[in-house]
């Protein structure tokens, strides 16, 4: 892997990290289900039990950014 790659993928991932601890949620979350972190185009972002295959993200203007879990306490990335 390249330099320039392992670089991007750092800030990848602290970028995912930020958007997560800053992140909306207006569910109870429950130990175990999958969720999902969105970006609003306002750089807002929210977690979402919906799956980004069934958002319209060019009409409400999102990106999906990974899939999270929740254990109790906070929240993390999902291993795939």
């Amino acid at each position: 892997m390249s330099k320039k790659k392992q670089d991007l993928d750092v800030l990848d991932e602290a970028l995912s990290s930020t958007y997560l601890r800053n992140a909306e949620c207006r569910i109870e979350p429950k130990n175990g289900p999958s969720y999902y972190l969105y970006l609003r185009e306002d750089k807002s972002s929210f977690i979402s039990l919906v799956e980004p295959q069934y958002w319209d993200t060019k009409r409400f203007k999102l990106k999906f950014i990974t899939k999270v879990v929740y254990n109790g306490a906070s929240w993390r990335e999902a291993t795939v």
